[in-house]
């Protein structure tokens, strides 16, 4: 019966969670924390309260970007291939691939928004 409650009482008492970050980042946080708690009165300011902030930061604009930039080539082949298919009809994998060796690929590339032309 006290294991019971034991177990109970950590559940709901478990407000921190452990998160994974790069030693680079963890310098930088290190390095703003050091510059934030420099003051002669008051509590410790934790990397909780900067994470809060910084996150509420966070734009959408910011997020497009770190899709963007998560894609792999591959990803970006394939989505190309999607518009192709919205414009022109349905065409497979390897006949994209075909496709992006011909000029015409080039003439779809320069109509479409957002791609450089330069691929």
């Amino acid at each position: 019966m006290e294991n019971k409650t034991a177990k109970a009482n950590t559940k709901t008492s478990a407000k921190n969670k452990s998160v994974r970050i790069s030693i680079e980042n963890q310098k930088k946080a290190d390095k703003v924390l050091a510059v934030a708690n420099k003051k002669k009165l008051g509590r410790k300011i934790k990397l909780d309260h900067i994470l809060a902030i910084a996150l509420d930061l966070v734009t959408e604009e910011h997020i497009r970007m770190m899709q963007d930039q998560s894609l792999s080539n591959e990803d970006r082949k394939e989505q190309l291939r999607q518009r192709y298919i919205e414009e022109r009809g349905p065409i497979s994998r390897d006949e994209f691939t075909g496709f992006m060796l011909t000029k015409e690929f080039f003439e779809f590339l320069a109509e479409q928004p957002g791609t450089m032309s330069a691929a």
